[in-house]
């Protein structure tokens, strides 16, 4: 098998980004390794590493690989979600897109070795003295350069760790065949030593900022203020499996017998100081006046038709830089299909894809404790700022959005008033809906209810104790999609209004229909309202997140003051402010409205008191006796306070930064991520009677309570491919033979 680590020589490696591109490359008609010597070939090859930050979120594999694994996000695919065997395994799903992860992809050489190559090659060539021009003559470049790729070297084996645990790793490129596939791997304690090491010396070595002009540059290529973000958070996932080497062999190495095998994969070493060091590099970006929390939650990710509002914002402290369709990595941005729901239905009457609305091609879901974690939606602006609740009605004309056809226009093709529901809605709704659109109407049997300017489908992710009555949900002058319904005494989970709210419906079936998704990403500047590829950056490090890593430092040294003080920095952001204004559901349905002012509850749903005072949180939130406590659904295993802080961080990460690709490595390096699967996902998990049960069930399919997957500990790592494994030799040459194999195997997959 002809898979090896090599040199990418490309015509072009051609990366825009949305502004003009400090990656812009020229048409090099022919490249022999000696080009690289030279000053543009040394830029091409170093520039072209910077694919490994887009790996997230222009492949596939990226979702699959650091969103699948979390206890908020699911796949929306029941093989996927319920940990099935068919997929956890070397040859199935899970082990493909770990190859590809990897780079061992068919016959192309993408992916994380064959970047770390190129790396290496830079690295050696700036190092051994061999690089020309201004590489050789300015050595402050030449050492923000090699900061450079560095950088992404790290970043790639943070990846591979992350999903494998320990890997291979090579600091030595390799030109061609290798005599033999020899890969012996490198513990987790190894990796990080060399990744941090590597990260200090590009904290020394790369500017403070690179902003030139008001472009968006400095966040989408590597600077100091990264560097030390991420240092922050390698010494706190350090300092999280410190306890841990108990689970590994003496020689450092996986034992494959002991239950808490995955645990012991975590252990990255034991650093007295790794807390403190954490502190330090945090505090260094908290300080630094590149950066700081947005003033608007969602300005961090706003979009707007020919602009990029969010990519200038200091909230960022680096992004993966994207341009239109295939100008950058292999497939171009298609994150932002990934993650946003298609809302054409035709029993509505809305037949066309928008603009505002993203692209149909959803890959990714969020659980019901994606919602349920924002637990006071009425003050944390997050909630409404992250998910898709509202859906105006709209159709498409050209590059255009347009309102929706009247609601008597012969066009309007909408769900049409009962009696029951006409009824119910003038007598209990009309007297206060003052939606403008709406212009005071009364509903009228047989009329459609959707009309120009109207919204037309609404999400309410309520709970069971918070059942909405099936007439009421009914008599929405909209589709409504509750969570939970109630009929007399009968409860009823997610029944899709397409079918009228029959009862046959059992829910719990994140794979089809639609469902509330994360609008962080929505690119409206894509080429084409169909279109798959999108152009906009995606924030890959945030200063929001630098206060969590911090806090959680802070907390696990024993200061809680100051832990406390870092995340309601992050709180105070997120709290509604006067002026905004909430979404109509949020403001008309949604738990909590009952006590907002009376005219918070009119339309436009203006804020007219100041949440801050009640976002921010104190020790109560991890006492486990206070509401407040209880209120975060912290897992069993949580027994003391230490354990429910840990837990309640992740909490508010999730909230913060759900749909963002980062709560998988948060809950995974912290050793909490089987704790949380099991407790929060109940498609993987195996708890029985955990849930809340509702009245349409059929047989085991639905909202029985019980847990619905098959997850097992060692999922929280991933398989190596079986092609991988069954293409390595000893240092003889000689394949390995099916011992070999097993021990090199991740536990739990042979």
């Amino acid at each position: 098998m002809k898979k090896y680590i090599i040199i990418i020589l490309l015509s072009t490696i051609g990366i825009l980004a949305c502004s003009e591109s400090f990656l812009e490359e020229k048409m090099v008609s022919t490249i022999t390794q000696d080009y690289f010597n030279t000053e543009p070939g040394l830029e091409q090859l170093i520039n072209g590493t910077y694919d490994a930050l887009r790996w997230k979120y222009g492949w596939e594999e990226g979702s699959y690989m650091f969103h699948v694994g979390s206890d908020a996000e699911i796949r929306g695919d029941n093989s996927w979600d319920i940990y099935s065997p068919t997929v956890w395994t070397p040859t199935g799903g899970a082990g493909n897109y770990t190859n590809n992860l990897m780079g061992y992809y068919a016959k192309q050489l993408l992916g994380g070795y064959p970047t770390i190559n190129n790396c290496n090659r830079a690295i050696e060539t700036i190092r051994d003295g061999k690089a020309l021009g201004r590489f050789a003559t300015d050595k402050q470049y030449a050492a923000q350069r090699m900061s450079e790729a560095l950088f992404t070297r790290a970043w790639v084996y943070y990846m591979l760790n992350t999903s494998l645990g320990d890997v291979h790793m090579t600091l030595k490129s390799n030109n061609s065949l290798p005599d033999s596939y020899n890969f012996p791997k490198s513990t987790s304690e190894e990796i990080y030593k060399q990744i941090i090491g590597d990260l200090r010396f590009c904290y020394d070595n790369l500017p403070a900022t690179v902003f030139e002009g008001g472009s968006t540059e400095g966040r989408e290529r590597v600077s100091k203020g990264a560097a030390a973000h991420f240092l922050a958070k390698l010494y706190l996932q350090r300092a999280q499996g410190a306890d841990f080497k108990q689970y590994r062999k003496a020689d450092g190495t996986i034992d494959h017998s002991n239950p808490n095998a995955h645990l012991g994969m975590l252990y990255k070493g034991n650093v007295a100081t790794d807390l403190d060091s954490s502190i330090y590099f945090a505090t260094q970006v908290i300080n630094s006046p590149n950066y700081k929390l947005a003033d608007n939650y969602a300005d961090i990710f706003a979009t707007a038709k020919g602009s990029y509002p969010s990519e200038n914002n200091s909230e960022i402290i680096l992004a993966a830089s994207f341009g239109p369709k295939l100008a950058n990595t292999r497939y171009g941005m298609r994150f932002q299909c990934y993650m946003t729901c298609n809302y054409v239905r035709a029993l509505w009457g809305l037949p066309n894809r928008t603009w505002e609305y993203g692209h149909q091609n959803v890959r990714m879901r969020t659980n019901d404790w994606g919602y349920d974690v924002f637990t006071d939606k009425q003050s944390d602006s997050r909630f409404e700022k992250t998910f898709l609740i509202e859906y105006k009605a709209m159709l498409s004309e050209g590059a255009n959005d347009v309102e929706y056809y009247s609601y008597n226009d012969p066009k309007n093709g909408t769900k049409q008033w009962s009696d029951d529901e006409a009824a119910y809605f003038n007598a209990n709704i009309l007297p206060t809906y003052t939606r403008e659109s709406w212009n005071g109407r009364p509903a009228v049997t047989g009329e459609h209810k959707i009309g120009k300017g109207d919204l037309g489908l609404v999400f309410l992710e309520n709970t069971k104790e918070t059942a909405i009555p099936i007439e009421v949900a009914k008599a929405q002058p909209y589709v409504l999609y509750p969570r939970w319904t109630k009929d007399g005494d009968k409860y009823y989970y997610r029944r899709d209004g397409s079918d009228d709210f029959q009862a046959n419906n059992v829910g719990l079936e994140y794979g089809i229909g639609v469902a509330a998704t994360v609008k962080k990403h929505i690119d409206i500047n894509r080429e084409a309202v169909n279109s798959e590829y999108g152009s906009r950056n995606v924030a890959m490090f945030r200063i929001a997140e630098t206060y969590l890593i911090r806090a959680e430092a802070y907390g696990r040294k024993g200061d809680f003051a100051s832990a406390i003080n870092d995340i309601n920095k992050v709180r105070e952001r997120a709290a509604y402010k006067p002026g905004e204004n909430r979404a109509e559901v949020l403001a008309r349905l949604y738990p909590g409205a009952e006590d907002l002012s009376p005219s918070e509850k009119q339309y436009p749903y203006t804020v007219t008191d100041n949440r801050v005072s009640d976002m921010r949180i104190d020790a109560t939130y991890w006492d486990g006796t206070s509401a407040n406590s209880i209120a975060e659904n912290y897992p069993s295993s949580a027994t003391t306070d230490l354990q429910r802080f840990v837990h309640f961080i992740y909490n508010e990460l999730t909230r913060e930064m759900i749909g963002e690709l980062t709560l998988y490595e948060g809950i995974h390096h912290a050793g909490i991520q089987a704790d949380r699967i099991m407790w929060h996902q109940q498609m993987g998990s195996t708890l029985q009677n955990h849930w809340p049960v509702s009245d349409n069930v059929n047989g085991t399919q639905g909202q029985t309570g019980n847990g619905k997957g098959a997850f097992r500990p060692y999922n929280t790592f991933k398989p190596f491919p079986q092609t991988f494994i069954d293409m390595l030799t000893d240092e003889n040459g000689n394949l390995l033979d099916e011992a070999a194999k097993a021990a090199y195997q991740n536990p739990g997959y042979n």
